[in-house]
């Protein structure tokens, strides 16, 4: 009798506890497609707990133990993920090797290998598509957008920020077509992110806050987080653009706090580290960088316990930075030679610029400038380095679309020769009249063929010509740089003639970028204006003062100009209306809207007028009629002469006019 009720017992509890069993495989595969990581930890957690010996269940709950410790224990997680991943390739599991693609590719995104994280996200795809197929859409769907997602996120950190786009709004559509919270969410921040980066302070805003609202409907304590340090990034930003702007100060500062508190709650090192490093760059913002260096320091003990190599060395860096504020120099250089060795370590060449910059700055502060040089020459070969490989990058992947559409149009190609061929076997009585039919197609594609060619030839030496004319800046002024440069290090100026160095290397980077695009943001035209301005300003020893107008809503906008069409207007303000007067003149550029469909750009100098102060009044402007040229019938030029009510010429104002 006694045998009989222990072997009734252990037949109650196996039933209960396989139940259990399930129903925590339920909870963890839910939580984990919801992206609430805390919660699968706390399940995965509670079914090794109660010692689940089923070596197939158990496999699938150290998969979700060590995913949820992925944020906090990379490297570990890591370890036992590819333990894990053996077990799946054996039973051929391919829900689960989806999730765990997923997981790498999490890994390889942190650790700063983008091709590697995107190789696997898109294996997770594929996986998905092979065990969902037609059966569960909505469970697909979702696990596609969340890689379309996290694909998007690794093209913002490769800086590709069109395509980053692309990749959020495709997730973004399935979240609103199977009502997918989760996925809206994560799409919104990596939106929010994006005009962010832009100085689209006010629309980012506006994404952080739903992001904030719809985490904290749907409980979502990691993304929540997150939201509430992106609303302190934006205002970190509004007190770096205005150092008095006390409001946006301690708004930065409570929504840093907050996220601090939350990723502490959750024992999220990595997020930890982030934001004790974002208080760090509130306080330098107000020159604070005693405080700031006490926040550093915390970042730099929970980058060391999240194990993370990258995280690692990026405070490191930011500390080196901060030693130069505390005037701290021997410091500062041995924290930049540290990370700039980390740097090597991780072939992480975006650190780089910003590293040899640092010690370029503390070599100057201590005197040597000999090697404060050395590590000007460095940062500049560090750059164009990093824009050589973005180049070669894109070209690259151009190479590749193109290869592609050109083997589609050759497969398209042997299809139709193929079907031509069958018809011909069985209709050989329309045998002369296919071949007549097939020659006068050949020659009539030919015809458009070639005339296509000839169009597209004529379109690009348009172009061509087009970009010629952008890229010309007047030698005047390159030659008239170099030489302040040589007359600053002549004089014993080396710290302003290596800010001149840097700031002349800037805008002639920005020159060649742009001059391979028609078009630019009105934006972009004016930070270059700004740029130059600034750049003749100290080359002519502040003879004059400019000022730059341009709302908010116009710079946040999208109004697309040709590129460079501005600068030839200031240009000729600044040689032929204000030097010639020989007094301190002022360059004002002003940018408003006129209506919904046009644009007016104006360009007012007080210098000796536009008519008045030609030797030649018959002679026409060569940069005026490029300008016309290239408006054509989408805008107009006019100038015109400013004068006092006495007559006396006070100026000149050009304005231009684009339509859309």
């Amino acid at each position: 009798m006694k045998s009989l009720l222990i072997l009734v017992f252990v037949l109650i509890t196996g039933v209960a506890l396989g139940q259990t069993q399930t129903m925590l495989l339920d909870k963890c595969e839910n939580f984990y497609l919801a992206g609430q990581q805390d919660s699968v930890r706390k399940y995965a957690k509670l079914a090794m707990d109660l010692g689940e010996r089923n070596s197939e269940n158990r496999s699938v709950f150290q998969f979700f133990l060590a995913n949820s410790n992925m944020r906090s224990y990379p490297d570990s997680s890591f370890k036992l993920l590819n333990v894990v991943y053996k077990e799946f390739q054996k039973r051929n599991d391919t829900k689960f090797l989806s999730f765990i693609h997923t997981a790498f590719g999490g890994y390889y995104r942190k650790t700063g290998n983008f091709k590697e994280a995107i190789a696997n996200y898109q294996k997770a795809i594929t996986f998905a598509e092979k065990h969902y197929g037609t059966s569960d859409p909505k469970k697909l769907n979702q696990i596609v957008a969340a890689q379309y997602n996290s694909i998007a996120i690794v093209n913002q950190e490769m800086s590709d920020f069109e395509l980053s786009t692309q990749n959020a709004l495709k997730a973004l559509k399935i979240a609103n077509q199977f009502k997918l919270p989760q996925i809206e969410l994560a799409s919104s921040i990596i939106l929010g992110n994006i005009q962010m980066h832009f100085k689209q302070l006010d629309q980012a805003e506006k994404s952080f806050f739903s992001a904030k609202n719809l985490s904290s409907k749907i409980n979502d304590q990691y993304r929540l987080g997150v939201a509430l340090a992106n609303l302190g990034i934006i205002n970190l930003l509004r007190v770096e653009n205005s150092s008095e702007n006390k409001k946006a100060y301690l708004a930065s500062k409570k929504y840093f706090l907050e996220a601090l508190n939350m990723a502490k709650t959750q024992k999220d090192y990595t997020a930890i580290t982030a934001r004790y490093s974002n208080l760090a760059n509130v306080e330098n913002a107000i020159k604070n960088f005693k405080s700031a260096n006490i926040y550093l320091q915390e970042a730099l003990k929970n980058a060391e316990l999240s194990n993370s190599k990258l995280l690692k060395m990026q405070v490191t860096t930011s500390l080196a930075r901060n030693h130069l504020g505390l005037n701290d120099t021997p410091r500062a250089i041995e924290l930049a030679n540290f990370a700039l060795e980390m740097s090597k370590q991780l072939s992480n060449e975006k650190e780089l610029p910003n590293l040899y910059n640092i010690l370029q700055e503390a070599y100057t502060k201590e005197k040597d400038f000999a090697k404060a040089l050395e590590y000007q020459k460095a940062q500049m070969a560090a750059k164009d380095s990093l824009y050589t490989t973005n180049t070669t990058a894109k070209i690259t992947e151009l190479q590749t679309k193109y290869e592609t559409e050109k083997k589609q149009k050759e497969i398209e190609v042997l299809t139709l020769q193929n079907q031509t061929k069958e018809a011909q076997i069985k209709q050989k009585n329309y045998l002369i009249l296919a071949a007549t039919l097939g020659i006068i197609s050949l020659l009539g594609g030919f015809y458009f063929w070639n005339k296509q060619r000839k169009l597209k030839n004529i379109k690009e030496s348009a172009e061509m010509k087009q970009r010629l004319l952008r890229a010309q800046l007047n030698p005047h002024f390159l030659f008239n740089s170099l030489n302040s440069i040589q007359r600053l290090y002549v004089e014993g100026k080396t710290h302003l003639a290596n800010d001149f160095i840097a700031d002349f290397a800037q805008l002639m980077r920005d020159i060649l970028e742009k001059t391979g695009r028609t078009k630019i943001q009105v934006y972009e035209e004016m930070d270059f204006i700004e740029a130059y301005l600034s750049l003749e300003k100290r080359r002519l020893g502040d003879k004059f003062d400019y000022e730059i107008l341009l709302r908010d809503e116009i710079r946040n906008g999208d109004y697309n100009i040709p590129s460079f069409i501005v600068q030839p207007l200031v240009e000729n303000a600044l040689l032929h209306g204000i030097l010639p007067k020989n007094e301190r003149g002022k360059i004002v550029v002003k940018v408003e809207t006129l209506t919904n469909t046009s644009l007016e750009i104006s360009v007012k100098d007080n210098g000796v007028g536009f008519y008045s102060g030609k030797k030649n009044p018959n002679h026409k402007s060569k940069a005026m009629e490029l300008i016309k040229n290239r408006l054509g019938k989408s805008g107009t030029l006019k100038i015109k002469e400013l004068k006092e009510a006495n007559g006396q010429v006070e100026g000149t104002e050009v304005k231009l006019i684009i339509e859309y």
